[in-house]
């Protein structure tokens, strides 16, 4: 049992940290159950849509894998460690729009003709909506001109989840960060490798794209769970009447479900001799961490979830060298960089320091950082989705928008722009071919995106003399 179900504390700082995780405080049945799609007799997960991606450019150097006796990889891959780090709610064209040569953006879209792409502040007082329905009003099948449109630009309440049909207040969806707002972000892209084509594996927000980054699938919910001040956490640990909402692929309508799945993640499939952790926060106050494991049912009720720890261990194991071989690594206290709640700066320093941690140990030597976003946070991209899936082509599940993609390590093509489409489940099927994987997820439950995911070893030259580290120091914030 959970020791939040016993844990006291005020309501209010509640609203304000579970906010900060993408959370609306919001009842469910102030959401309307609205289809999807009409029905289709034989839609199924299996009749997923999906395509191949682009092949590997012809100058990457692929290893081969193969398994050893006692069924861990024997690869020639010079990555030994992988440490994915997520933050909060930022797409590509909101951080790296004015990055020279990627396909970014300085004149926004809007239904009513273009307009110059405003600049961002570091501390964002909005919230905007990024809700599933107005992900997919922002999208407008294809046209990327509905941010005008939708809800929660430029509003200011934190808990209300707007619906799009919301009046917009200003523009401040369309803003930009520039190289002096985020100069340690854009330093690492100048070095190491920046992906410009790097997708969301859903229209919605932070639940789904949580999920994506550990299982390649986000079992087709396409909203956050509803949440009570007593049981604060997303997943098994909510009380019994808590739902998501997901998108039924049989019925193409909505529907509601308690938010702890039977679907397999990374852990699944990993060779036995491969060592995972994922690195949380706690919101300062409470006993457990937040990680979207809670919502996976296998490893919530299991031995593993032990292996599910707070941020600060991180620092430890890598003093202690004892850093697993696969490290997930995700803040949700206020150093998250979600609009509406926290500075960037602070956010961007805090990834530093760890990023800085690994870079002055032994483990720099073979490790890849992959930095990315959970969601697009409301925010303007450019980009249409190269691809969607799910029931309705006209409504889809995803893909979603683009989100920044760093890939850190001495292995990264310096000064690159990756610009193979690539999204949220690439990270799981990187982590299957470094680590010489025999089954994809996807294997296991046809959800899974994996199987045809690009797998990112475009924005990797292992023939390459290894990079140098790039130690920054932590700036001082607005």
């Amino acid at each position: 049992m959970s020791l939040l179900r016993t844990f006291p504390f005020s309501s209010l700082p509640l609203l304000v940290l579970l906010s900060a995780c993408g959370h609306g405080v919001m009842s469910t049945a102030d959401q309307e159950d609205e289809p999807v799609v009409s029905v289709t007799p034989d839609a199924s997960i299996s009749s997923v849509v999906r395509e191949p991606p682009p092949a590997l450019s012809s100058s990457t150097t692929v290893a081969s894998s193969s398994l050893n006796g006692d069924g861990a990889a024997s690869h020639q891959y010079p990555i030994k460690h992988v440490v994915i780090i997520v933050k909060e709610n930022h797409t590509f064209d909101n951080y790296f729009g004015t990055f020279p040569g990627a396909e970014g953006a300085t004149k926004c879209k809007t239904a009513h003709g273009i307009i110059d792409c405003p600049r961002a502040v570091d501390y964002t007082r909005d919230d905007m909506c990024h809700q599933h329905d107005c992900a997919v009003a922002d999208w407008n099948n294809g046209t990327m001109d509905g941010w005008d449109q939708t809800a929660g630009i430029g509003n200011t309440s934190v808990v209300h989840l707007n619906r799009p049909t919301d009046t917009p207040k200003s523009d401040t969806a369309y803003a930009q960060f520039h190289e002096s707002d985020i100069p340690n972000y854009w330093a690492y892209a100048r070095k190491y490798t920046l992906g410009d084509h790097f997708f969301s594996e859903a229209l919605a927000p932070s639940f789904p794209g949580h999920l994506a980054v550990l299982a390649a699938q986000s079992a087709w919910a396409i909203g956050d769970p509803d949440v009570q001040l007593h049981h604060p956490y997303w997943g098994c640990d909510q009380s019994p009447g808590s739902v998501v909402q997901i998108a039924d692929q049989l019925l193409c309508r909505t529907r509601e479900v308690f938010p702890c799945f039977d679907i397999p993640s990374l852990p699944d499939i990993l060779p036995p001799s491969v060592d995972w952790k994922f690195y949380g926060t706690n919101f300062y106050v409470f006993p457990e961490i937040w990680s979207m494991f809670d919502g996976i049912k296998k490893i919530r009720d299991g031995p593993q979830w032990k292996q599910v720890v707070n941020a600060k261990e991180f620092d430890s194991d890598i003093a202690n060298k004892t850093l697993p071989a696969v490290s997930w690594l995700v803040d949700q206290d206020f150093s998250d960089e979600h609009p509406g709640f926290t500075s960037v700066c602070r956010g961007e320093n805090w990834t530093v320091d760890k990023i800085n941690k690994i870079m002055v140990s032994d483990y720099w030597k073979d490790t890849a950082i992959i930095f990315t976003m959970d969601d697009f946070g409301g925010w303007y991209d450019h980009v249409p989705p190269p691809r969607q899936y799910g029931c309705d082509p006209k409504n889809p599940y995803g893909l979603g928008f683009r989100l920044p993609l760093i890939v850190i390590s001495p292995y990264a093509r310096p000064g690159f722009i990756f610009r193979e489409n690539s999204e949220q489940a690439s990270i799981p099927a990187f982590i299957e071919r470094i680590f010489g994987a025999t089954k994809t997820l996807h294997d296991l439950d046809p959800a899974a995106q994996d199987a045809d995911a690009n797998d990112l070893l475009g924005a990797f030259d292992f023939a390459q003399a290894p990079l140098a580290p790039l130690i920054l120091p932590a700036r001082n914030c607005p």
